[in-house]
């Protein structure tokens, strides 16, 4: 038996008072003579006999109350082994979204709180981790309102992680039991990597929905352009085969087209939408569905097309390029060697080196760093020109070599229909087309074939990846080809050719980047919001232009507009990631080092065990009271 005030205990000499009140209060008798005692003295000792017998019973009664009374207040009580130690807890609670599953009336989180708030004292003091977030010691009381307000978040946690932010919250007293509890459905905690020799005690509850079945929408893409129309694919993923929900599709909160997938046997599916080419569109893809809410919703954004930037480069004639590159599609310019702005080159989407009669080094070293970037180069050689400059730029980029000019004429009559200039602008081969010709042209060396080829099978336009480079001048006294049709698609194809479909969202917690054509002035910052949300993404001045980055901003799903800038159209859509959803599929097995719970009840119930305490003050407080009633009758009923 264990006292919680121990010092109490000298009390127990107070139980010397009674026995000397006791020894006090026996009486010494006087002998006196009186006649005819016989009948007297046989009363006498029998007064005798019964006084002693009262005495030392009100003795006892009065030694029980005192050690009753002093006993009670020492508060004596009986323990567990190892219920006395001191404990630390740190309790994890996942606030992932896939503990937003259904858990009877509410979810796999708020059922978990409300285990912890109902059946564990106020008093009890613990630290709280989640997944983003994490708050130190305090009582259930004082968290209270914290854990009832805890949101989901599409970030995870790792278990050797929550270990590290686990310590600090762990004091430094000798012998304290320190125990960290896990809440969680395990999923993509990376268990197997976990380090569980530590002096901390891991207990851990694997949380299951009553029952689920997930329809999640997964990615959204444009998989080809039309005339007029792109096409989007949305991929989804069904939890277990069976029909899937209806798929809406909306441009802001207008609802334009309406689908469903076809659901395979391994649960995959996608479904297709027409959308028109050149509009804005402040688009989202909805589902309705039982399982997770948070990936019913994809955003997307398609912003009207900005202008291509077209550069023509050099002293050759720009009249068809001017009537190819028009305004409402093109932004095209021209600029000469000596005056070229170098910052506004780097800008742009095609670049013409137009008539050429010689290379600098200045400009091979800058067309390589064009090319590296991803802008695309359409080199057009002049009439007269240095084959040794061009042959320095050429044989490293793509393999070429320039060896002589031939001096005879030709006709251009081979044409790739396959090549991705030329898709979409012939149905079939054509056979009765005026081909164009030349009276001289250039051999090129290491070619391969060409996009478009002579009738000797020499080719006239090659190319490789965004290099490409006409083997004949386009001056009118050498070449028919500037008045040919063959011209537009050329020209044309050129300038979209490897033309990247929108980016039509970004991931959040992924690094990705978009730039604007918008200059930070007077070093102000670009806000992007929607309503309810609005953060600063790190950006950078580029010139003309400002680079946006995105990583751990933002944290809410939705489309996002510059806020002092609405009217400039730029929109960047943003989406959590989906790996909770196809991370249902699988069940994680735990570590045997974890101290497994059946439930949230058995956890709690198992810990109230170890720590639990048998009070026994009250006991001895009954005691005291059947001692002073025992005097009272005493005095009241035995003579």
């Amino acid at each position: 038996m264990l006292f919680t005030h121990p010092e109490l205990l000298w009390g127990l000499l107070a139980l010397i008072l009674p026995v000397l009140v006791h020894l006090l209060r026996l009486r010494k008798f006087r002998k006196t003579p009186f006649t005819n005692v016989r009948v007297l003295q046989r009363l006498q000792l029998q007064a005798d006999r019964s006084s002693q017998l009262k005495k030392w019973l009100l003795l006892a009664a009065r030694l029980g109350l005192v050690a009753a009374l002093v006993l009670a207040f020492a508060q004596p009580y009986r323990a567990n082994p190892g219920a006395t130690d001191p404990r630390e807890v740190v309790i994890y609670l996942d606030n992932s979204f896939s503990m937003e599953a259904t858990a009877g009336s509410t979810t796999l989180l708020g059922a978990v709180v409300q285990h912890l708030l109902r059946e564990l004292p106020g008093d009890f003091r613990c630290a709280v981790l989640t997944n983003d977030g994490q708050y130190p010691v305090r009582s259930l009381d004082q968290l209270r309102q914290t854990l009832l307000g805890l949101q989901f978040t599409y970030q995870q946690a790792n278990l050797e992680t929550l270990q590290m932010r686990a310590r600090p919250y762990f004091g430094e007293s000798p012998g304290a039991q320190r125990e960290l509890w896990l809440f969680s459905d395990f999923q993509g905690m990376g268990l197997e990597e976990a380090d569980l020799a530590e002096d901390v005690r891991i207990r851990a509850v694997r949380l299951q929905p009553d029952a689920l079945r997930n329809m999640s929408l997964d990615t959204a893409y444009i998989i080809s352009r039309g005339e007029d129309l792109l096409e989007l694919q949305v991929n989804v993923s069904l939890q277990d085969d069976g029909q899937g929900s209806p798929i809406s599709l909306f441009n802001a909160d207008t609802l334009i087209a309406k689908s469903s997938a076809d659901i395979g046997a391994g649960g995959s599916g996608s479904a297709r939408f027409s959308l028109p080419d050149g509009q804005d569109i402040r688009g989202a893809v909805r589902i309705l569905d039982e399982g997770l809410p948070y990936d019913n919703t994809l955003y997307f954004t398609l912003n009207a097309p900005e202008r291509i930037k077209v550069m023509s480069l050099g002293p050759g004639d720009n009249g068809p390029l001017q009537r190819i590159y028009t305004p409402d599609e093109f932004e095209f310019t021209t600029s000469g060697i000596r005056e070229v702005d170098f910052g506004r080159l780097l800008e742009q989407d095609l670049v013409v080196l137009n008539a050429l009669e010689t290379w600098p080094e200045a400009l091979i070293q800058v067309m390589e760093q064009l090319l590296e970037q991803g802008t695309k180069l359409l080199v057009i050689p002049a009439r007269e020109m240095d084959a040794v400059g061009y042959n320095r730029f050429l044989e490293p980029a793509a393999g070429w070599r320039i060896a002589g000019r031939v001096d005879t004429e030709n006709r251009i009559s081979g044409i790739r229909y396959d090549h991705p200039l030329f898709r979409d602008v012939f149905e079939s081969p054509v056979d009765n087309f005026e081909y164009p010709g030349v009276r001289s042209y250039y051999q090129v060396e290491g070619s391969g074939p060409g996009i478009l080829d002579f009738q000797n099978g020499e080719p006239f336009l090659l190319g490789s990846g965004n290099l490409f480079l006409l083997s004949a001048s386009l001056d009118s006294q050498v070449s028919t080809f500037r008045e040919s049709p063959l011209i537009v698609p050329v020209f044309y194809g050129v300038a979209r050719y490897n033309l990247a479909f929108p980016e039509l969202y970004f991931t959040i917690g992924e690094e990705a980047f978009a730039r604007i054509g918008l200059s930070q002035a007077d070093d102000a910052v670009f806000v992007l919001e929607q309503p309810g949300a609005r953060f600063i993404p790190e950006q950078q001045g580029a010139g003309r232009n400002t680079l946006l980055r995105f990583g751990s901003e933002p944290q809410v799903a939705g489309t996002y507009e510059l806020a002092e800038r609405p009217e400039s159209g730029y929109r960047f859509s943003f989406n959590y990631p989906r790996r909770e959803s196809q991370a249902l599929r699988h069940t994680p097995t735990l570590p045997d080092g974890l101290d497994q719970a059946s439930d949230v009840s058995g956890l709690l119930e198992g810990y109230q065990n170890s720590i639990r305490v048998t009070e026994l003050w009250k006991w001895f407080v009954i005691f005291a009271l059947i001692f002073a009633a025992a005097e009272l009758l005493l005095q009241k009923f035995l003579r």
